[in-house]
C-alpha cells in the first residue's frame, strides 16, 4: 500500500479474452465489478484449475488432502527433532514446545475445494504406531490439536510451475506446489514480479519451472513430496 498498491477484497468468477484469444482483457468480481487487466496472475493454490479455467485454460493441479497432528510427549527429548521423514511419508519434527506430525492418506485422490473434514483414524491407524516405533519416547503422547488441508498437487511432474502461458501470454502461473510453497514461495514471488516488471528473471534462473514445459510434455519431476 506503501507504493501504491490496492488490494481488493473480492472473488473473481469470470474472465473475458481478446478476439484473437491471446490475451485477457479483463476479469469480473462477484460484485459484478469488471476490472481491466494487463497481467493475470493465477496464485489461488488448491483452486488454480477453477481459475485457470475462466481463461480457458486447462491445468493439471487438483486438491489433494494432508493431515496434520500437534501433539504432546510425556517425556520429551532432550533436543530440537529436525524434520523427519519415516519411509511410510509419515513425518515428524519439533513444533515450539510440542511436536507435529504428518503424512498423506493411503489412498490419496482429489478432494472437493472445501472438504476438510478431520479422519480421526489416521492418527489412531497409522501415524502414532509409525512414531512409537521410530521414537521411543512418542509411545506416551497427547494429542492435542490436528486438521486436515490441501496440497496443490501437481500431477504432471509434482513441481511448481510458473510464468506464462504459451497461447494466453498476459495469464502468468504461481502454481503447483505440492507442498513446497511455503519453501519457495519467497523466491518464486519476487522472480514473478521481476517477469512482469523486466520481463526477465534475475534474481534467480526459475526457467526451468516454467508452464512451457507443460505444453510440451516434458516433465520436471520432484520425488521429495510428502
Amino acid at each position: 500500500r506503501e507504493n501504491g498498491v490496492e488490494y481488493v477484497s473480492n472473488e473473481v468468477v469470470a474472465m473475458a479474452k481478446s478476439a484473437a484469444g491471446d490475451k485477457v482483457e479483463s476479469v469480473t468480481l462477484k460484485s459484478g465489478e469488471v476490472i481491466a487487466c494487463g497481467t493475470v496472475v493465477n496464485a489461488s493454490g488448491p483452486r488454480a484449475v477453477r481459475t485457470s479455467r475462466m481463461a480457458g485454460i486447462e491445468l493439471p493441479v487438483e486438491p489433494r488432502k494432508r493431515y496434520t497432528f500437534i501433539f504432546s510427549a510425556e517425556d520429551p527429548l532432550d533436543q530440537d527433532l529436525p524434520l523427519t521423514i519415516d519411509p511410510s511419508g509419515v513425518h515428524m519434527r519439533t513444533d515450539g514446545m510440542n511436536y507435529l506430525a504428518g503424512c498423506p492418506p493411503d489412498d490419496d485422490p482429489a478432494v472437493d475445494y472445501d472438504d476438510f473434514v478431520q479422519d480421526h483414524s489416521i492418527w489412531e491407524e497409522k501415524v502414532w504406531p509409525i512414531l512409537a516405533n521410530r521414537v521411543p519416547q512418542f509411545e506416551a503422547i497427547k494429542l492435542t490439536h490436528s486438521w486436515a488441508g490441501h496440497y496443490a498437487f501437481n500431477t504432471f511432474d509434482h513441481n511448481a510451475i510458473l510464468g506464462p502461458h504459451t497461447e494466453v501470454t498476459n495469464f502468468v502461473f504461481v502454481n503447483g506446489f505440492s507442498g513446497h510453497g511455503l519453501q519457495q514461495s519467497p523466491a518464486m514471488g519476487r522472480g514473478t514480479a521481476e517477469l512482469i516488471a523486466y520481463g526477465e528473471y534475475r534474481s534467480l534462473d526459475l526457467s526451468p519451472f516454467n508452464y512451457e514445459r507443460i505444453a510440451l510434455g516434458q516433465p520436471f519431476v520432484e520425488k521429495a513430496v510428502i
